[in-house]
């Protein structure tokens, strides 16, 4: 009976699968070992349905003329760039927490937070009692966290929260045999948004070590934006989304005062709901952009075999490709897994450099002079493919000298990646790149 289980599941696998390579192993594995497999089917593979209201997301062609290069990708995102945005890259925990305080302080009507990870501790109480302090001013506040992210956030924070009327929800997941534990389809989005005019996304979550590394680490490096005009307006349209798929309540629109601005950007939302793969062809798409540079700053570089293919290609062409990564890391697996990918990429002539002072977690890609995404979106497969993320995309020459400012400084702390053909990486190295979809 085992077997015959094992082999319908595989073939209810290969329908359902995000890669070839994702079937492929689901289908040796269920037919080869179904004990073991089909739990762990029911668990990570495709025996699920995300919960809620969320319903795929078709990208539309808009027909608007172009007006810089960001429109080349107009298509991929379902919407044209806007203009009339102010961006300010913040650098770290620190600027970060402390302009997103500011904005909370000064929130007038409604305040929107979503973060991956939100922790009970030193950063997270501060943050809950400015949210307090606003809601008991009159403000409405919303807050989205993942459920996964945040499992340990304790149900006194989330209670303290409530007895103020603030509205807080846990993002599940999809619904699977085995409940809600699952790696994959998680909601990897961060943004705060104030008043529908101000908002904020990057790469930091809600936790202590984001200022100060914590206990594992020297330091914490990371990147975070700030942005009012439709950009803002584009973050709210999104939290409005996630919002309305866990609970069924619809978000009305607040009305903003014309922006004043002069950047050109917007904000894309990918997720495994997209009826095409929004998130990953981004990523390629960006990577094509490039005619002179490409500056990639990754905690996690473990991109599938297309956009593996289209860094290599950008390098042969004559592309500037510098690839940051972290030497201390948090994931013992994705460590070994980006050596294996870098040591396929230095053949093409792609410079891989390792942050050392501490952990390094930007989502930062800097193309040309012109170009510069910031958000949630490593390079690896589940934000091409499983997660649902967000990045602000920015076509603005002085913006993208801030960034280039602040990835030379990364560079001058870093150094050449060591020899990846190591013994312990070429042993690890494969077998880490198999658990590449769970990274």
């Amino acid at each position: 009976m085992l077997v015959i289980a094992g082999a319908l599941t595989a073939r209810a696998a290969l329908n359902t699968a995000r890669t070839p390579q994702g079937a492929s192993a689901w289908v040796v594995f269920l037919i080869s070992f179904p004990l073991l497999a089909l739990p762990a089917f029911a668990l990570f593979g495709g025996f699920a349905r995300l919960s809620g209201n969320r319903k795929e997301i078709s990208a539309t062609i808009p027909r608007e003329p172009a007006k810089g290069r960001l429109d080349q990708l107009a298509g991929v995102v379902g919407r044209s760039p806007s203009d009339n945005n102010t961006t300010s890259l913040l650098i770290d925990g620190e600027a970060t927490f402390e302009a997103i305080f500011n904005a909370i302080d000064e929130a007038e009507h409604e305040i929107l937070v979503q973060f991956y990870i939100m922790r009970a501790d030193d950063l997270g109480l501060k943050l809950q009692q400015r949210l307090i302090a606003a809601a008991r001013r009159g403000v409405e506040v919303r807050v989205l966290c993942d459920l996964l992210g945040s499992l340990f956030l304790g149900v006194r924070y989330v209670r303290a929260l409530e007895a103020e009327n603030i509205q807080i929800r846990g993002i599940p997941g999809p619904h699977r045999a085995l409940g809600r534990i699952s790696v994959n389809f998680r909601n990897h989005r961060k943004a705060v948004v104030i008043d529908g005019k101000i908002g904020f996304t990057g790469g930091l979550n809600v936790g202590q070590e984001y200022i100060d590394g914590g206990k594992n680490f020297e330091s914490w490096r990371d990147t975070h934006v700030r942005l009012t005009g439709p950009m803002a307006v584009q973050l709210r349209e999104a939290f409005c989304a996630d919002w309305f798929a866990v609970t069924g309540q619809k978000l009305g629109a607040r009305t903003v005062e014309a922006a004043k601005g002069d950047v050109r950007g917007l904000i894309v939302s990918s997720g495994p709901t997209d009826m095409l793969e929004r998130g990953s062809m981004l990523l390629c798409g960006l990577v094509n952009l490039a005619q002179k540079r490409l500056w990639i700053a990754t905690p996690y570089l473990v991109p599938h075999t297309d956009l593996t293919t289209a860094l290599q290609l950008a390098a042969l062409r004559g592309v500037d490709v510098r690839i940051l990564i972290p030497e201390p890391s948090d994931n013992f697996l994705a460590w070994y897994a980006s050596r294996g990918t870098a040591a396929t990429l230095t053949k093409a002539g792609i410079e891989v450099l390792e942050y050392a002072p501490g952990f390094m977690h930007s989502k930062v890609i800097l193309i040309d002079d012109d170009l510069a995404s910031v958000g949630t979106m490593n390079f690896d497969i589940r934000s091409a493919l499983l997660n649902f993320e967000q990045t602000a995309l920015i076509e603005d020459r002085t913006f993208a000298t801030r960034v280039e400012e602040m990835l030379c400084a990364d560079f001058d702390r870093s150094t050449p990646l060591a020899d990846p053909a190591r013994w312990h990486v070429r042993i690890l190295a494969p077998v880490a790149r198999l658990f590449g979809p769970l990274l």
